[in-house]
């Protein structure tokens, strides 16, 4: 569909999917997609829509204002907008983007998670760029197959909340802590010295932590105490206490507290599940 929209010049072209229940219910599922090329002048404005928008930079940028926030979104880079809140997009310059209008049955709590974690702008994302051109082309199919889009979306949205997936772990700049926090996991995370590791400040360190790991620093380590543990309550033959222990816990009742939480059953219920 040609568009005749002020500031969107051809190529560009959007299409509209009317997805199944079925696919509102259980799936991710696109609504709207289109990919544009625009000059200065296109603008976007609206109070309320129903609906989340993807939006990748293929060249240029884009100015987003949203939730009291104003941002410039470049080339290779991804916007994400829950459009229930008042917002507009616009372009000072020329700029290609692909966009993807999507809903379905848990897209709210993954868009409201997603941004929490990084906000509205997601870097390090150049290789979606891919996923979103192939997207594209299979959106424009006569028979379109939801459960594909679903994946691929899920994919995608999985990809921007660990946007270096891609990258080795060695690489990353918080591989220091990571590293010590795996390998002493039985003692205490001082942030100061893990901190200190990646040449970061504590807050910093913190905020960057969270952002790549989705998990607090202090999180990550009981979650990974709590892996250890399920590890050696099914491969050896030591007591709750001892594993406790081991794994870096204050007390067996604070293990079984912790354990209970995460698994909703006691360590020796965990122990006697056949795998």
């Amino acid at each position: 569909m040609k568009i005749e929209d002020h500031g969107v010049i051809e190529p560009s072209f959007m299409d509209f999917i009317i997805p199944s229940d079925f696919a509102k219910e259980a799936l991710y599922c696109v609504t709207k997609f289109g990919h544009f090329y625009c000059t200065r002048g296109y603008c976007i404005q609206r109070e309320f829509l129903d609906s989340f928008l993807l939006i990748y930079v293929c060249h240029g940028t884009l100015m987003v204002e949203t939730r009291n926030q104003k941002v410039e979104a470049q080339e290779n880079q991804i916007v994400l907008l829950d459009c229930q809140y008042a917002h507009k997009y616009y372009c000072n310059s020329d700029t290609e983007f692909i966009w993807f209008h999507f809903d379905g049955n848990s897209s709210q709590s993954y868009v409201n998670y997603l941004y929490e974690k990084s906000g509205l702008i997601f870097d390090g994302v150049r290789s979606l760029k891919h996923a979103f051109v192939s997207m594209l082309a299979s959106l424009q199919n006569a028979v379109i197959n939801e459960h594909q889009v679903s994946a691929n979306l899920s994919s995608i949205l999985s990809r921007m909340a660990v946007p270096d997936v891609t990258s080795l772990l060695s690489e990353h700049p918080l591989h220091p802590a990571i590293s010590h926090i795996t390998r002493h996991y039985e003692e205490e995370a001082d942030l100061k010295f893990l901190a200190g590791l990646c040449g970061l400040s504590v807050s910093h360190f913190i905020r960057s932590f969270y952002q790549y790991t989705g998990y607090t620093p202090h999180e990550f380590l009981l979650l990974f105490r709590l892996r250890q543990a399920k590890q050696l309550l099914l491969t050896t033959s030591k007591s709750v206490e001892e594993i406790s222990e081991l794994c870096g816990f204050n007390s067996a009742s604070h293990f079984a507290r912790a354990f209970r939480k995460q698994e909703q059953i006691s360590p020796s219920q965990f122990r006697k599940i056949p795998y």
